[in-house]
């Protein structure tokens, strides 16, 4: 079944630009409106099996280290199955229109999935949580599905990389809900400092404390 978008939301960066959004084989059936939060905004709608509530957020500046960046932006999708209608989603985080001389790396750590993106003047990180984040969060039943547990110490992430960011299947069953997060931050390229990667490296209970969810 064709998907298309029904969602996105653009981060202009000087590396280019960061699309985030939701692709469906369906189409927003009912706006509920919005929510502000302490420190970010949401839109929350439905499909027609799907409740989803994007959340949308700057990073918590400065660093636990005090150090900064230029800009960053963070995205949360909250999603939950309440009927039993087909419906095929998935989530992007995506840097396009890129500059031609863009160099990209994995850039991940311990509970994080991340890419970096950088020229000679500038880098950009993308991140989210790795498989084992979410392997931890299915074992508390903290916004991901349980059955999705891997007992095998396989903790693949529901997460896929690309290139320039990631991309996420959902297949949700009636009644179970998922949170996965996507967040971005460019700086001044410096020798040996890593301000990017750490600003996008942040659990889910960090950012609810922060946003005010």
């Amino acid at each position: 079944m064709t998907q298309i978008i029904i969602l996105e939301k653009k981060f202009i960066t000087p590396l280019g630009l960061v699309r985030c959004g939701l692709k469906c084989n369906a189409i927003i059936n009912k706006t509920l409106g919005t929510k502000i939060y302490e420190n970010g905004k949401s839109e929350i709608f439905c499909t027609t099996s799907h409740k989803i509530e994007l959340i949308e957020f700057k990073i918590k500046l400065p660093l636990f280290n005090e150090e900064t960046v230029t800009d960053t932006s963070g995205w949360i999708y909250r999603i939950e199955k309440f009927s039993d209608t087909q419906e095929i989603i998935e989530t992007f985080c995506l840097l396009d229109n890129k500059d031609s001389n863009i160099e990209f790396d994995y850039s991940g750590g311990e509970n994080l999935d991340s890419i970096e993106a950088a020229n000679n003047e500038w880098i950009l990180d993308i991140g989210t949580e790795d498989g084992e984040s979410y392997n931890s969060r299915a074992e508390m039943n903290d916004w991901f599905p349980p059955r999705l547990r891997n007992f095998d110490f396989d903790y693949k992430s529901i997460a896929q990389m690309q290139e320039n960011g990631f991309t996420a299947s959902i297949d949700l069953r009636k009644g179970e809900k998922i949170h996965l997060q996507y967040l971005s931050a460019f700086g001044k390229k410096i020798k040996n400092k890593i301000s990017t990667n750490l600003a996008v490296d942040a659990s889910k209970k960090v950012l609810e404390k922060w946003i005010g969810i």
